[in-house]
């Protein structure tokens, strides 16, 4: 592997490369004494010394399980070293950690206790760091670190005496993957020794899996530690401040409207009988007359007009009328009504119904009205509220059998959500394990708090509760994820003034795995004397790291977790609650020092339903990226499944097969499953390997900043926050679309976003824009900090060097160029693409012949605003790609999407090495030019095709297909050239192939009406963990010269972009012929999407190719003042008389569309063909409206009365050099194909009239 500098020793490589270094046993140096030997000989695993080193010596496999403070990280790895001292013996042991803090943290701390330096005998080795030295006889690493050494080689462990693994029981997906290899390794390596360390380890499994092993059982040094749930926690802070009568009203109110629901309910069953009816069988205002009364419940009242202020009467009155009529009597007429209460009169799309608590989607779904459904969800419309009954859309779609309802949900629930467990209905079975009034106080609790949320005011009440009943005692909080942390930080530092106005007390510290080491130290050292440490911390505080000051712990209960569904192939980060053991971990924190108490703000009945262990991580991580290390790891001719069947818990075995597959797709594997060059940079990436790819790519196109922030944002998450409230729903909304900058681009909304959020932070005002714009600040730091990690490694690697070619600043001279960046994106994202069909407005992809967009999509704004049926007509180009795909039973959702054109797809979609059988010449040729004039208005051509994939075929002009397919080789051996051999400079050829990509691939932006946003290019400055961003730094926006100014290489020109125009159609394998296909696009079920690109041949154009290009008119001039139509003649003399006399007629049916397009507009073309001649005989102005006098001298009598035109072009135009343009208001069909009186699209239109302007050289009137 090359890099950008050749590092001066092996030490150096092997930290580039995070690799461990490949140093020799060696006898370890004594101890030196120490003022900590006291404080190591009072740790409980002390008095197990020689009973541990004992059964090390004798066995191959140890399992150690100790309890929190027992001293098992940091002693046993001393014992090892003092017992080789004493007896003289040479060791060398390496210790895992499951994060980066944790190693660093565990290295510092045994250095100390032996006297030394980190880097001496004791050092660590983390991604991008490490301090050691040839001396280093006890390193601490990350799993990551430690697996990289494994892909090495077998010969990498030689020299290696102990390998110590802590914190198993936490079960990353590392963890288990290095154990795999771990066993076959103790077979090999007779002198490897392995100890699994953990405080709550799955001991039957471990032994299970390495066969009769020792185990020890380790107890903790510490004080009792107190354990409240939230029961108590409720009674302690009286948190439960709702009045009981109240509640209890609002429960009678409940109950009626409960009864008022079952009604309705069972009226639809009774009148309906399962099948649509567009009659009244119900009478709305019958709610009047019944029990249930007509009474207003003022509490949803408040909340139905942008969730605080109340309706006035005839809008409750309207709403419950429109609600009642959908759900009732399947009145879809009612939701023009609703739709413009809720535009036009800012009524909550969530509003509830006043007597059932009933919302319009949940109408919507219970009558399976799915259009009205996607408006509604589009509008911000809340899936989880609950009517009265308990019920959410989704139960009234299931309870009704709309199986197309349910599937929209499913699909439309938000990516990270935490899993949703209904507390209360746990709290109500488990009514004889708690008393009575514990019960009624869980009711009362989550009567008003939804438990699938972190309650942060329960928090700041509790912390409250133990500032101000106790002097001192730092606090360690858990939380799920950083965005809780920053909101609690937030809330302590600047909006809670029980704290804010006393910030001398207190001092906050966040612990996360991206924080900076020197932030970490900061939270282990004791606070001075009278301020109260407070640490908010994400689950890395459980294990490994200790902060012996800590007596208070709040437990939240939950945790993030990647989780991938190996089914739908969709991954997400979602919160879920912890296990029992994580509980306990977490308990064990507290009472370090001192007695201690741990609240844990989840019940009783909760923790007793709680898994016992974490799900390993390995059952729910995305598998490409595992199926790479697995290549690294098992032997050549082991396959993938077979090792990783060999795991404790395996994965399933047809999602490692749908992994293995994906990996060959991108290129990252080949056909015997053995990796690639490429496959081998993807798998030091930090990334997903489609991720990686697109990072990559973004190197080589030169585009790299924007793809950068694009990659890390994916990778990590939608930094968009989704409100509540419907109001801020439809307002966030608007935010995203306005960062899409008229890009129909997501991925845009994305890039926007940041940069924004960037010069905000170097103003100091990140958190009000932040606020205002619905963005996650937590998102936004942690994007920042992946994306100068995603920098640093391919830096290490070579792909970004410090000066001369490949700096940053050649990597980014493309990155102005939004057309350039979406190449990448089209690289990497691929195989996501989809296509959509302009005749039926279907979305289709290689596996699903219906494709909705989701409603957090940019996309799906255009289908609202446009209408479902109409949506494509709405979007300038028929592809998109887009980042994962949502199913349900019989409905697939697409998010974060981004519009791309045909060509983008032609060059960098499919796989890198095309065969040459992938073009395939036409069946016949045309003998000669002139029986092509003869025949050229024909809608049948004879085209050539050029298979990317199994499912996109584009069919194109022989000579077109054949640039194409040059082009796209040239990027691809260019691609795979820069992979193998980073470091080298670039040649003029490459240079070459990158401008003529960056000139087509702007042009056909052009031609589509794209539009090009400025600014996309902007970098941040490099900064220091201690200082905010300064200023956003612009990308240099270096305009490419056209490639054909700078080159002879033929083989690199290409014709003008706007010469490629796309034509798509559906087609089964018979290959049927365009004007015989069928406009059902599932009428295969083994279609393929086929694209017709056409472009003149050399012969018929009077410029030479690649030379001269045809300008298309920007969008900014083609104005809806200008119409063109298309004026057919049965023969020439009708044109000559025209040309003579300045006059028209055309036939009764056209008059009239001409006559009101002559009034509404200012200038109107006509285009003339003599039928049959194969040319355009030239166009005039129409200057008069049409009179009643008819002219004698036209030799058809079905002609219409006689109007002026003004000839400006008299010359002819063949039509073989119109074929490239195509009248997307006559289904797609070239213009020449057209009937009389055929109204052309106005880009069209402008298209053809240049070129009469290039064949003639004058100047278009």
């Amino acid at each position: 592997m090359s890099v950008a500098a050749e590092p001066e020793n092996s030490y150096d490589r092997n930290r580039a490369s995070g690799r461990l270094n490949n140093g020799i046993p060696m006898v370890p140096q004594r101890t030196v004494p120490s003022e900590l030997d006291n404080f190591r000989h009072s740790l409980p695993v002390y008095e197990h010394k020689e009973e541990i080193v004992q059964l090390i010596r004798e066995n191959k496999v140890v399992l150690v399980v100790g309890e929190t403070g027992s001293g098992k990280t940091t002693q046993i790895p001393q014992f090892l070293l003092d017992d080789c001292s004493k007896n003289g013996e040479p060791c060398r042991i390496f210790c895992t950690q499951p994060r980066r803090l944790a190693a660093i943290a565990v290295a510092e701390r045994v250095s100390a206790e032996r006297g030394e330096h980190v880097g001496q005998t004791v050092g660590y080795h983390i991604r991008l760091e490490s301090r050691v030295s040839p001396k280093t006889l006890l390193t601490f690493c990350t799993s990551g670190v430690f697996l990289r050494t494994l892909m090495a080689g077998d010969a990498s462990l030689t020299t290696v005496t102990h390998v110590i693994v802590d914190e198993v029981h936490e079960r990353d997906g590392l963890t288990d993957f290095l154990l795999t290899k771990m066993r076959d390794l103790l077979q090999k390596i007779p002198t490897l020794k392995l100890i699994l360390s953990s405080a709550a380890l799955d001991v039957e499994l471990f032994l299970q899996y390495f066969g009769s092993c020792p185990v020890i059982h380790l107890k903790g040094r510490q004080f009792e530690v107190k354990e409240l749930f939230l029961e108590d926690i409720l009674r302690l802070t009286d948190y439960n401040s709702m009045d009981i009568g109240k509640y209890k009203e609002e429960t009678q109110t409940k109950e009626r409207k409960q009864k008022c629901l079952t009604e309705w309910c069972e009226a639809v069953k009774t009148h309906s009988v399962g099948k649509k009816q567009r009659t009244r069988v119900l009478d709305p205002g019958f709610l009047q007359d019944n029990s249930c009364g007509d009474r207003e419940d003022r509490a949803i009242h408040m909340l139905n007009k942008n969730g605080t202020e109340p309706l006035e009467p005839w809008l409750l009155k309207e709403m419950d009328s429109c609600i009642s009529s959908i759900f009732l009597n399947e009145d879809q007429d009612a939701f023009i009504q609703l739709f413009n209460l809720i535009i036009n009169e800012s009524v909550n799309v969530d509003y509830a119904h006043r007597e059932t608590g009933t919302t319009p989607l949940m109408a919507a779904a219970g009558r399976g009205f799915i259009t009205q459904m996607e408006q509604l969800l589009c509008m911000g419309a809340d899936i989880n509220k609950k009517a009265s009954n308990g019920w959410t859309a989704s139960d009234f779609a299931k309870h009704f059998e709309q199986t197309n309802a349910v599937d929209l949900l499913k699909s439309s629930i938000p990516l990270g959500e935490v899993t949703n467990v209904d507390e209360l209905a746990l709290v109500q079975r488990g009514t004889a394990e708690i008393s009575t009034d514990e019960h009624e106080l869980l009711k009362l609790y989550h009567h008003k708090f939804d438990d699938q949320w972190v309650d942060l005011d329960l928090i700041m009440d509790l912390l409250h509760n133990i500032c101000s009943t106790t002097s001192d005692g730092a606090v360690l909080i858990f939380l799920p994820g950083y965005d809780e942390i920053v909101a609690l930080r937030d809330r302590i530092l600047y909006d809670d003034k029980r704290f804010f106005i006393h910030s001398d007390r207190y001092q906050v510290f966040t612990l996360h795995s991206d924080m900076q080491t020197l932030d970490q130290k900061k939270a282990m050292k004791t606070s001075p004397p009278g301020v109260r440490k407070i640490i908010l911390s994400t689950n890395i505080a459980e294990t490994s790291i200790t902060i012996n000051d800590v007596v208070f712990v709040i437990d939240s209960g939950k945790v993030k977790e990647k989780s991938f569904d190996p089914l739908s192939h969709v991954s997400m980060l979602k919160t879920v609650w912890i296990s029992k053991a994580s509980s306990l971990q977490r308990k064990g924190r507290a009472g370090r020092c001192r007695p201690g108490i741990c609240f844990h703000l989840f019940s009783r009945l909760r923790f007793n339903n709680m898994l016992e262990f974490q799900v390993p991580q390995l059952l729910r991580m995305p598998l490409q990226e595992l199926c790479l290390q697995t290549k690294l790891l098992a032997p050549a001719s082991c396959p993938v499944a077979e090792f990783l069947s060999k795991a404790p818990q395996p994965p399933p075995a047809h999602a490692v097969r749908y992994a293995v597959q994906m990996l060959k797709i991108i290129d990252a594997m080949d056909q015997h499953e053995d990796l690639t060059d490429l496959g081998y940079h993807l798998a030091d990436l930090p990334v997903d390997p489609h991720l990686g790819k697109m990072v990559l790519c973004g190197v080589v196109l030169k585009c790299l900043d924007p793809i950068l922030t694009i990659a890390c944002t994916l990778a990590y998450r939608d930094p968009f926050i989704l409100p509540t409230q419907s109001s801020q729903k439809r307002a966030a909304l608007q935010c995203r679309q306005r960062f899409t900058s008229s890009t129909f681009s997501d991925h845009m909304a994305l890039l926007r976003a940041f940069q924004a959020w960037q010069r905000a932070r170097s103003g100091g005002w990140e958190r009000s824009f932040c606020e205002k714009n619905f963005l996650s600040q937590a998102t936004m730091d942690m994007i920042l900090g992946m994306r100068t990690q995603l920098l640093g490694q391919l830096r290490a690697i070579g792909f970004v060097r410090a000066r001369g070619g490949s700096d940053i600043r050649d990597v980014n001279l493309n990155s102005e160029n939004w057309a350039v960046v979406k190449a990448a994106l089209v690289a990497g994202m691929y195989p996501n693409l989809a296509h959509i069909d302009l005749g039926t407005s279907l979305c289709s992809s290689n596996k699903e012949k219906k494709i909705h967009f989701h409603p957090t999509s940019i996309l799906s704004q255009v289908q609202l605003k446009n209408g479902t049926n109409k949506s494509a007509q709405a979007l300038p180009t028929d592809w998109l790609i887009y980042d994962e795909m949502s199913r349900g039973h019989r409905m697939a959702h697409v998010r974060c999407c981004s519009i791309v054109t045909a060509i983008t797809v032609a060059i960098f979609g499919g796989s890198a090495k095309l065969p040459s059988s992938a073009l395939h010449e036409p069946a016949s040729q045309r003998a000669a030019e002139c029986q092509r004039d003869d025949s050229s208005d024909s809608e049948t051509e004879d085209l050539s095709e050029m298979r990317i994939d199994d499912w996109i075929v584009f069919q194109l002009d022989s000579e077109a297909a054949g640039l194409v397919f040059e082009l796209r080789q040239k990027w691809q051996n260019l691609f795979m050239k820069r992979i193998r051999c980073p470091s080298k400079p670039w040649s003029q050829q490459d240079e070459t192939i990158i401008q003529t990509l960056v000139s087509v691939l702007g042009a056909e932006e052009q031609r589509a009406g794209l539009h090009q946003p400025p600014g996309i290019g902007q970098r941040p400055r490099p900064m220091s963990s201690e200082e905010g961003l300064k200023t956003s730094m612009k990308s240099s926006n270096n305009s490419p010269r056209p490639a054909t100014s700078t080159t002879n290489d033929k083989s690199c020109q290409m014709p003008s972009s706007d010469l490629l125009q796309v034509k798509p159609h559906f087609r089964d394998e018979a290959s049927l012929p365009i004007n015989q296909r069928t406009d059902d696009p599932h009428s295969s079920s083994s279609s393929s999407c086929s694209v017709t690109l056409d472009s003149p041949s050399d012969n018929s154009c009077p410029s030479t190719l690649g030379k001269q290009t045809i300008k298309p008119v920007p969008p900014g001039l083609v104005f809806s003042s200008v119409r063109y139509f298309i004026m057919k003649s049965s023969n020439s003399r009708n044109l000559e008389i025209s040309q003579q006399k300045g006059i028209w007629s055309t036939t009764p049916s056209n008059e009239t569309k001409l006559t009101k397009a002559f009034l509404e507009n200012s200038l109107i073309i006509l285009i003339f063909s003599v039928q049959g001649s194969g040319h355009f005989q030239g166009y005039a102005h129409m200057t008069s409206a049409i009179s009643q006098e008819s002219c004698q001298d036209w030799g058809f009598m079905g002609l219409g009365g006689m109007f002026s035109v003004e000839w400006i072009h008299k010359e002819s135009l063949p039509f073989q050099y119109t074929q490239h343009i195509l009248n997307s208001w006559n289904n797609n069909k070239m213009v020449q194909i057209s009937r009389d009186g055929q109204e052309l699209e106005p880009q069209a239109g402008s298209q053809l009239l240049l070129l009469w302007e290039r064949n003639s050289g004058n100047p278009v009137q």
